[in-house]
């Protein structure tokens, strides 16, 4: 039997059923290969939320109570701000540990906001100290995360700043 003879044979309104469902099935596969991790959303609370009106010493109770309580999702934010605390008041080296800490305990709790912010100061502290190559670095995934979250101007800024400060052209205009 030729494919014309069986073609013939078989009712029109289901093979529009059969590539239907499979056009369905191929769609829903690739949604699902799209989503992040977890389905948890980046943020927990906005930056600007963590650190209005907080000084210092508050942040830091504000860290270890949320240690204490395991609540995890709330770390990475609150070592961001203080970084950014003890980056004002010249304290560099505690700085890049709060930072590296809100990277980790960002990229846990799949927040890319706070990731992404984090790389950018990390990357910046690098330039300062003459680091370009670990400043680009840093740019990088930072320029990578605001694509994934869809921040356009983060994105953008990003990439003014590693084309501005000489990074290879080649990590600008492409991902690796």
């Amino acid at each position: 039997m030729t494919m014309r003879e069986l073609l013939a044979q078989v009712d029109t309104a289901w093979i529009l059923v059969c590539v239907t469902a499979l056009l369905v099935v191929l769609a829903a596969w690739k949604r699902r290969r799209k989503a992040p991790v977890g389905g948890v959303p980046f943020m927990s609370q906005s930056l600007t939320e963590v650190s209005s009106g907080l000084d210092t010493p508050s942040i830091e109770k504000a860290i270890r109570e949320a240690e204490a309580k395991g609540q995890a999702n709330k770390l990475p934010s609150l070592c961001y701000v203080l970084a950014q605390r003890m980056i004002e008041t010249g304290e560099t080296a505690k700085a890049l540990v709060l930072l590296q800490r809100s990277i980790r305990d960002a990229a846990t709790a799949n927040q890319g906001e706070v990731h992404a912010r984090a790389r950018v100061v990390l990357g910046d502290l690098a330039h300062k100290d003459g680091d370009l190559t670990t400043a680009c670095e840093h740019w990088q995934i930072a320029r990578a995360l605001f694509v994934e979250l869809k921040q356009h101007g983060d994105h953008e800024s990003v990439e003014a700043r590693m084309l501005r400060n000489g990074c290879p052209t080649d990590w600008v205009l492409t991902d690796f």
